[in-house]
């Protein structure tokens, strides 16, 4: 009698997709995770991903987060100076209302700054929190220079 195979687990989808995302080949995932390349392009075709392309596509993939690095940087040194910002406007302001309007201005920008540095950290280990980041980043300072970011 010839076992069952092995259920298709969120653990073995996360490996799919992160070493996707590596550029790894169809082939190269199933070695590293144990699972036949059938499984591997069942798990590819239900999380929308492709395996084509190869070297090309890896390349692509460490441009573009490199390209997203790039601009979880510039999204948080323009979050800290806008707190900057905020900050020597409170000393200047009129009245305690525009005072503490600039303090509560300057506490959203200062967590801005700290939450997108947190998620970078996250994001270079291996998280998926980049793609989060990119739709954010995209959506405060627009998409990156040359066109789309998704298609490579």
């Amino acid at each position: 009698m010839t076992a069952l195979p092995e259920p298709i687990r969120e653990r073995d989808r996360e490996q799919v997709r992160r070493l996707h995302s590596e550029g790894k080949s169809r082939n190269e995932i199933a070695r590293l995770t144990g699972r036949s390349a059938a499984t591997v392009s069942k798990i590819a075709k239900a999380e929308g991903l492709a395996f084509a392309g190869g070297a090309r596509v890896a390349a692509a993939t460490v441009a573009r987060r490199a390209d997203a690095a790039a601009r979880r940087e510039q999204l948080a040194d323009e979050a800290l100076d806008g707190a900057l910002g905020q900050v020597a406007r409170t000393a200047g302001a009129e009245t305690a209302r525009d005072a503490r309007d600039h303090a509560t201005a300057a506490r959203a920008l200062t967590e801005v700054h700290a939450r997108v540095a947190e998620l970078a950290r996250h994001s270079s280990n291996g998280s998926s929190g980049g793609s989060m980041l990119d739709r954010l980043a995209d959506a405060l300072l627009g998409p990156p220079a040359g066109g789309d970011h998704e298609g490579g």
